[in-house]
């Protein structure tokens, strides 16, 4: 994506009244940033963009600029459509839904999610599709930015805390919204489009393959310490078909689920620090994969994704409490799950946290050269699957066998 193309964007803007009414442009500038390596589905471009209105003020915007994969088979092999159509949905529809429900209730701002601000949603897909769009406040304004860590993976716990606690506060506005307005909510969240699954039940990128990429992981922890019956129960009961395994945590399960993020994770998250350098709150951006389904969906993810096995070790307990007492705190009168609850549906459904760092970590441990969607293209469910087993070498493996090991050991109940 270039300037022109942003300009362009920008003039469309105006014409339709995005800046308010009888706007002109001014000025726009990109500001010399551009896609982070961790950027895999789309082109990202930031740019300040100066309108004046009609007393003559002139007023700048820092804008993010979120346009879909510019080749037409990575496009389509990623979703980008349905993607573009679930954040519109959420910026457009959802989302103010969403806090309507809450601010019916007066209370502290400060129980509300920190989240971006949307100026401009387009999806016309098609031969159009160079011209979609999702247009986002630059949030480092507000002082948001990456986090500052040493490790490309890894949070530590002060990160974790606060991401944590981000993650409760937008959860929390479904448990809203549902004691709101219940059939509301529900039907808002049915026109979200699935991006994971295709027709003919293809799961993202691995296809028929991760069941035999967890089986690595399982295989190595057997090295380690012997076989045993919960691991054999493991292999038999979920890997079999680990597919079907992963459809059903996937589906939305009784009264204590939610809108999912999706893809919580650090790369899709934002941090502002306070002025020791400590982080005070997280932002969550990219809502392209919202679901429905158990708050364990994402809480798996972000905590398998996101912490060592030390961290796991040491702080588990208190990250899963730290997330029901800022649930609790923000509640009201509306129930939310207790820890022994949460527990429940982490032992329901955390395998889809499993099943997606099976073959994403491998990806972000590759460090021999970027991975592009490209390179999956057109491959079989076989060469996807000998391609990933490629990507983060021996060390990728270690890792994602304790992940399994901890799944294993705290979450995969003993019968």
């Amino acid at each position: 994506m270039t300037t022109t193309t942003s300009a362009a964007a920008v003039a469309e803007m105006i014409e339709t009244g995005v800046f308010g009414p009888e706007c002109r442009f001014v000025s726009f500038e990109l500001d010399g940033q551009h896609n982070s390596q961790d950027q895999f589905a789309s082109s990202i471009l930031y740019g300040t963009v100066t309108v004046g209105d009609r007393d003559c003020h002139n007023r700048s915007h820092r804008l993010v600029f979120k346009f879909k994969h510019p080749v037409t088979e990575v496009r389509e092999f990623l979703k980008n459509d349905l993607q573009f159509h679930n954040e519109t949905l959420f910026y457009e529809r959802i989302l103010p839904f969403l806090l309507d429900c809450y601010s019916q209730n007066d209370e502290d701002e400060t129980a509300n999610p920190t989240l971006c601000r949307y100026f401009y949603g387009r999806n016309d897909c098609g031969d159009l599709s160079n011209r979609d769009m999702i247009v986002l406040e630059n949030e480092s304004i507000r002082g948001y930015k990456t986090a500052v860590t040493d490790h490309r993976l890894c949070l530590d716990f002060d990160h974790l805390i606060v991401a944590i606690r981000a993650l409760a506060k937008f959860h929390g506005l479904s448990y809203r919204a549902k004691h709101v307005d219940r059939n509301k909510f529900i039907d808002l969240v049915a026109d979200v489009k699935e991006t994971q699954w295709n027709a003919e039940g293809r799961w993202l990128i691995i296809g028929k393959g991760l069941g035999e990429l967890v089986s690595v992981a399982l295989d190595k922890i057997i090295e380690r310490r012997g076989d045993d019956r919960r691991a054999q129960r493991f292999r038999t009961e979920l890997l079999a078909d680990a597919l079907n395994t992963l459809k059903r945590v996937m589906q939305p399960d009784g009264p204590l689920s939610v809108l999912c993020h999706g893809d919580f994770n650090r790369n899709n998250l934002l941090f502002r620090y306070d002025d020791d350098g400590r982080p005070v709150d997280a932002l969550a951006f990219d809502m392209a994969t919202v679901r429905y389904g158990s708050p364990a969906l994402d809480l798996s993810f972000f905590l398998y994704m996101n912490t060592d096995r030390q961290t796991r070790d040491d702080h588990w307990d208190v990250l899963l409490d730290a997330y029901c007492e800022t649930l609790a705190a923000n509640a009201g009168d509306v129930p939310v799950p207790d820890r022994g609850q949460l527990d429940v549906e982490m032992s329901e459904h955390a395998f889809y946290g499993l099943a997606h760092v099976s073959f994403f970590l491998r990806i972000m441990l590759e460090e021999q050269k970027p991975v592009s969607p490209m390179e999956f293209v057109g491959m079989t469910d076989e060469e996807v699957r000998d391609l990933l087993l490629t990507f983060g070498g021996e060390r990728a493996t270690d890792w994602v066998a304790d992940i399994v090991q901890h799944y294993l050991d705290t979450t995969f109940a003993e019968k």
